[in-house]
């Protein structure tokens, strides 16, 4: 498939290492976030899926190394490779998120994050 033509939100979710799922809401134009890299995201965490559900965590301006387990496993794989400004929904299955904790969504509840990606660390 082209990249970079058609309209991202009617891709399906893509799935990556782990079961993390991801889906390109709208793909940025700025640097590529790449492993050991500092970044910025605004997110929101869900249960249930990305626009139904309890709001169980939220930020608009937080930082953190990608890929230096800073975070759970499941933004290091399904972060990877973001460009700035892009928005990025994720599934991540309790293997790459908290485990069997509850966090609010149930016991190894699946996590629903929208993340918008908002500077990148030259």
């Amino acid at each position: 498939p082209c990249q970079g033509s058609g309209n991202a939100s009617s891709q399906q979710f893509q799935t990556l290492g782990r079961g993390v799922q991801i889906k390109d809401i709208a793909v940025g134009k700025g640097p590529v976030v790449r492993h050991r890299k500092k970044c910025r995201v605004r997110y929101m965490l869900r249960t249930k899926s990305h626009i139904a559900g309890k709001i169980l965590d939220s930020s608009q301006n937080f930082a953190f190394r990608l890929g230096k387990g800073e975070v759970i496993s499941g933004w290091d794989i399904g972060m990877e490779g973001m460009r700035v400004g892009g928005v990025r929904r994720l599934i991540v299955p309790p293997e790459a998120g908290y485990g069997n904790r509850d966090i609010g969504g149930g016991r190894g509840a699946l996590l629903y994050f929208e993340i918008e990606l908002l500077h990148v660390a030259p």
